[in-house]
């Protein structure tokens, strides 16, 4: 009997293990989806430069005129070497610009004939001048003149690039290839100067 119960005792021990393996088995274990960390460390657009473009002509324009209203008496060769730009700003200059800008002004008058940039060019690989030549001068600019047989030269300094709130200051010079003198010189002082007196004579009237 003792036997029975102790048969009967194990048996109900090893349901009851049964059932709560099952009932283990049965629950479901819920995995969460991960949370997506908002990333708020992105690129910033950097807003972009607006580059200012200088208006040569607006600057050179006055200047040649100015010249030109000195020089309607010349006789003889009239031929005109439009020379390099002397650059003693100190900053970086597209000179390009600067000759392109001058030939434009100059092909519009008559008083001279320009020198083509052709024989520009040819007359500076006879004579050893590189074409972007850092060490521009008058004597260099003469005879590169005379190789060419032109009787003057326009020879123009820059010493100052436009700023933001400052004008250009440079200056324009008209020589003569056969003795070297300078027969004209004008100034972007000397335009805004004027400018000044008749804008306050103008202010009077």
């Amino acid at each position: 009997m003792k036997q029975f119960k102790r048969i009967i005792g194990m048996s109900m021990l090893a349901f009851s293990l049964a059932g709560c393996q099952l009932l283990g088995y049965n629950q479901k274990t819920e995995v969460n989806p991960p949370v997506e960390i908002p990333d708020n460390t992105g690129v910033v657009d950097t807003p972009p430069q607006i580059v200012k473009t200088t208006d040569w002509n607006d600057i050179l324009s006055p200047v040649v005129n100015k010249i030109l209203q000195s020089s309607s008496a010349i006789e003889g060769n009239k031929v005109l070497l439009i020379s390099d730009i002397q650059n003693r700003s100190g900053d970086y200059l597209a000179t390009n610009q600067i000759d392109t800008t001058l030939h434009n002004i100059l092909n519009k008058q008559s008083i001279f004939s320009v020198a083509d940039r052709q024989s520009i060019s040819q007359a500076k690989q006879a004579l050893g001048i590189s074409v972007d030549d850092k060490l521009v001068s008058r004597s260099k600019m003469i005879g590169l003149a005379k190789s060419i047989n032109a009787g003057y030269v326009l020879f123009t300094t820059l010493y100052k690039l436009p700023a933001e709130n400052e004008d250009a200051n440079l200056s324009m010079e008209l020589l003569s290839t056969q003795t070297g003198e300078i027969l004209q010189r004008v100034t972007t002082k000397d335009i805004q100067s004027q400018n000044s007196v008749n804008h306050a004579q103008g202010a009077a009237e």
